[in-house]
Formats: C-alpha cells, sequence, structure tokens
C-alpha cells in the first residue's frame, strides 16, 4: 500500500494495490511519512475500507480533528452490532458514530446536556439496538473512563437503525415511531391510566401497533367483510370502540385513510388485554 495522505502519527490515508483508498492505522505508521511512501505490513494494525471518494473524504476529514481512540470505539461497538444483529450496516456508520462519541464525550466533559426526547420509543421499539447502545457505555466508560447517560445508548441504537435503513425509508421508521406513540398516548388519555409496559399483553400489543402502522404505510390494510362480526366486537367492548374511534379519527387526520374494520375489531380485542390483564 502507499500513502496519499498522512491525518495524523497513528493514521494515514492509503490506496491499495486495486487503487482502492482506505484508512490504514497503526502506532507511528504516520510518523515521517510522506505522500508516496509505501507502507510497511508489519505496521498496520487496521484497515477501513472505504466504500466511495465522498466516504474517503468525510473521514479524512473527521480523523484530522478527532482522536483515533473513537474511531476504534465505533469499530468495536460496530463489530458487535454486525454479530448480534446479522444485518448489514452501511460502512457510513463508522463516521456518524465516530463523531457522534467525540461529541457526546466532549459536550459531557463541558457539562453540556441534551435529552433525547426519544429515548422512550428507541428503547421500546428497538430493544436489541437499545442494549447494544447499553453496551457501548459499558465499553466508553472503560476505555475513556466517563459513564455517559442512558439516552447516549438510546442516540447510539438510533445511529444503528439509521444504518440498516435506506434513505428512502428512514423516513418511515421515524413516521412510524411517532404515530404509535400517539396511538398510546390516545389511550392513556382516553383511560386515564398508565399502562404497564412490563406485561407480555404490552409486548403483543406494541408489536401489533407496530405492523399496524407499517401495513398503513405501505397501504396493505387487512380487510374484511365480516361486519357482523364487528358489530358483535363493538356490542361486547364499548368503551375499547370508543377509544378505536378516536384512533380512527387520529389515523383520517393524520393520513387522509380510514382503516378497515377488520384492524378496527384487532385493535378492540388487543386494547382491552392491554387495558384488563396484566
Amino acid at each position: 500500500m502507499e500513502v496519499v495522505k498522512v491525518l495524523n502519527t497513528s493514521i494515514v490515508l492509503a490506496k491499495r494495490a486495486d487503487q482502492k483508498e482506505v484508512i490504514v492505522m497503526g502506532k507511528g505508521i504516520g510518523y515521517k511519512s510522506r505522500p508516496g511512501d509505501s507502507i510497511d505490513e508489519d505496521e498496520i494494525e487496521k484497515v477501513y475500507v472505504l466504500e466511495n471518494e465522498s466516504m474517503s473524504s468525510n473521514l479524512t476529514a473527521l480523523m484530522k480533528e478527532t482522536p483515533q481512540e473513537y474511531l476504534i470505539l465505533a469499530d468495536e461497538i460496530i463489530s458487535n452490532a454486525k454479530t448480534v444483529l446479522s444485518r448489514h450496516l452501511s460502512e457510513h456508520l463508522y463516521i456518524s458514530l465516530t463523531d457522534h462519541l467525540y461529541m457526546a464525550v466532549k459536550r459531557h466533559k463541558d457539562n453540556l446536556t441534551i435529552q433525547n426526547r426519544m429515548l422512550w420509543e428507541v428503547r421500546k421499539f428497538y430493544p436489541v439496538e437499545f442494549g447494544i447502545g447499553v453496551q457501548a457505555l459499558q465499553l466508553i466508560e472503560r476505555e475513556v473512563g466517563i459513564l455517559l447517560p442512558e439516552e447516549e445508548a438510546a442516540n447510539i441504537a438510533f445511529h444503528l437503525v439509521n444504518a440498516q435503513q435506506t434513505d428512502d425509508n428512514m423516513n418511515q421508521v421515524l413516521l412510524m415511531t411517532s404515530t404509535v406513540k400517539d396511538i398510546l398516548n390516545i389511550i392513556k388519555i382516553q383511560y386515564g391510566i398508565e399502562l404497564n409496559t412490563q406485561s407480555i399483553n404490552y409486548s403483543r400489543f406494541l408489536t401489533h401497533l407496530q405492523f399496524f402502522v407499517q401495513r398503513l404505510l405501505e397501504n396493505k390494510m387487512l380487510e374484511s367483510h365480516d361486519h357482523e362480526l364487528l358489530g358483535q366486537i363493538i356490542n361486547k367492548y364499548p368503551e375499547e370502540e370508543r377509544c378505536v374511534e378516536s384512533i380512527k379519527h387520529y389515523i383520517e387526520a393524520k393520513f387522509e385513510y380510514t382503516i378497515s374494520n377488520e384492524e378496527m375489531m384487532y385493535l378492540i380485542i388487543h386494547i382491552n388485554r392491554v387495558i384488563h390483564r396484566n
């Protein structure tokens, strides 16, 4: 490999024999190096292959201003996430997460706190990613000596969620999350209670809501012409039916879409379970 640019004493931008640009990390690897120099393979500790010129430019600029330990932290978090999630993660995550970790620690040192208003939603809707975020906080504490607040676990989780998405459907993920939250708020206001988020029926209802909203956004609502069965359900659960009517009006106002009788029936049944069974 050949040095293209020295970023600091331990990181250089290099080019492989196939002309692919990479970030090469190694203790002292950038010391006295010049563009065009060959890199001693024995000095290489880590190589980051860059997807395109844009990523190369962004990561090069970032590493000029960011201590290398944050790229190492991001790499360990991402490696763990790939193992746990068994999914492809965008290589741009190396840039976004490295930058986020550095700025999060910097803000903490400066006593600046930025609340993550999506903490509850991320923790409930993306529990696996949130768990990886919690492990990341433990890693940061071990390596940097700073314990970041729980909000940062949600921030890291959201970076992981983002890295699993394409630009086209990231907005849909945000819309789905906010819509589920709004529906839960309608139920809590209608009944004047806090839901037991630890119950199995709540977990089942949350899963139902996620798929319900996904069907709504993809225009794939369940359909049924069994009006008699819906009538029986309404007669049995009139309070739950009034709650679903409120949800129906909310959906119509927000999406200009009328939910089907089949969807109303399932919502009524799930709401009854989550309200009356722990």
